[in-house]
């Protein structure tokens, strides 16, 4: 169990009554809140988290829960304090009756989010988007489940198979097929130009948005230059985070616990310093902290103190070398952790009160950290 506090002259600032946890017992460097599992219907609260704050005042999550499939909102006041936003829902009637370990939960970064999932229905794909207290179903057929999606600009592009699929917002998507059959998209991301796409054989490149809908030629224009990361092929959950020329691959193996980190110069497709191993990589995120831009990478399953509790790794990366710190520039944990509490398991960052913040998930419990030795948006 952990232990709360309720700050007093180190947190002046705050309202009377604000509950806190303190994680590593440093009331001067780490503050955050921690939410635990609200009366929602889902016993697994938090399997997959994504920042969606669209105002200057407070913030707000979109969470994924499991066991019965749940969609909701968590809101946070300008003083900190959290609750469950309005209108919860359940899956099932967005055409959902299982999820996938991770869901396939994205963000465009201003307010609008995207669950793809396969339905209920076999022979279908759910999709529930939309600003985040208001989604709706755009469901389409397809033969496959799906692999990864990715905004870019207004559509969102779902990868099933060897075909990725443009939803508009309107009528059918448009259907773009590899001739490659073997093609499968482990990770896509989006500038608004350029698709990126990670192949689960291992192979990183871009192709041009405009080519995709309406589909030139009828078919997925083959990948320009590329990046493989060879020897290694991404497992589900795998992430491309684009900063500026740069693509950060963030991946665990498809069948065993290797992880690892490149950073490919989308210019001309070359790998920046060396690959990072983080055995037992789950989550991933990027985030600009006090004007610095940070990964952050989750390790749900690494022994802390001997229990196996969870842990999150973050580094700086140089936006202008594209490089990696040598060594993680804040690592988190919970202090009083319990074992099998998979802190780390997904990451994100929120707008609180304007201001950039990384927040973390575990089991039935999510954490935001308000205060850390790299940024202060204590309230």
């Amino acid at each position: 169990m952990r232990t709360s506090l309720y700050a007093a002259l180190a947190l002046a600032g705050l309202t009377g009554g604000c509950k806190w946890t303190d994680f590593d017992d440093l009331a001067d460097q780490t503050w955050v809140r921690s939410t635990e599992k609200p009366s929602i219907g889902s016993t697994d609260y938090a399997t997959a988290i994504v920042g969606v704050s669209t105002g200057s005042s407070g913030g707000q999550l979109a969470v994924i829960s499991n066991d019965t499939p749940n969609y909701s909102l968590l809101d946070y006041t300008a003083e900190g304090s959290a609750d469950v936003g309005a209108n919860p829902q359940k899956l099932g009637q967005h055409f959902i009756a299982t999820l996938s370990e991770p869901p396939i939960f994205i963000t465009d970064g201003n307010g609008k989010i995207a669950l793809v999932e396969r339905a209920i229905d076999a022979g279908n794909i759910a999709v529930v988007t939309g600003p985040a207290n208001a989604v709706v179903d755009s469901p389409f057929s397809s033969a496959f489940n799906p692999d990864s999606a990715a905004f870019a600009g207004a559509n969102l592009e779902v990868a099933a198979g060897a075909t990725i699929y443009t939803l508009t917002g309107t009528g059918a998507p448009t259907a773009c097929a590899s001739s490659d059959t073997t093609f499968r998209a482990a990770a896509m991301a989006s500038d608004g130009t350029t698709l990126f796409t990670w192949s689960s054989a291992g192979v990183f490149g871009g192709i041009p948005v405009s080519a995709l809908a309406p589909c030139v030629s009828g078919s997925l224009p083959n990948v320009g230059s590329t990046y493989e990361t060879t020897g290694f092929m991404p497992g589900t959950g795998a992430k491309i985070h684009l900063v500026g020329k740069y693509a950060i691959l963030a991946a665990h193996a498809g069948s065993s616990r290797m992880g690892q980190v490149f950073v490919v110069d989308t210019s001309n497709m070359s790998l920046v310093g060396s690959a990072l191993n983080v055995d037992g990589l789950r989550s991933s995120t990027v985030g600009v902290f006090d004007g610095k831009t940070y990964l952050a990478l989750g390790v749900p399953d690494r022994a802390v103190d001997g229990v196996v509790s969870g842990q999150v790794d973050v580094y700086e990366l140089d936006t202008t070398t594209g490089m990696l710190g040598a060594a993680p520039a804040l690592v988190l944990n919970d202090a009083q952790a319990d074992s099998g509490e998979l802190f780390g398991r997904t990451v994100t960052t929120m707008q609180f009160n304007g201001q950039s913040i990384l927040v973390v998930g575990a089991n039935n419990e999510v954490f935001a950290y308000y205060k850390t030795s790299l940024y202060d948006a204590l309230p």
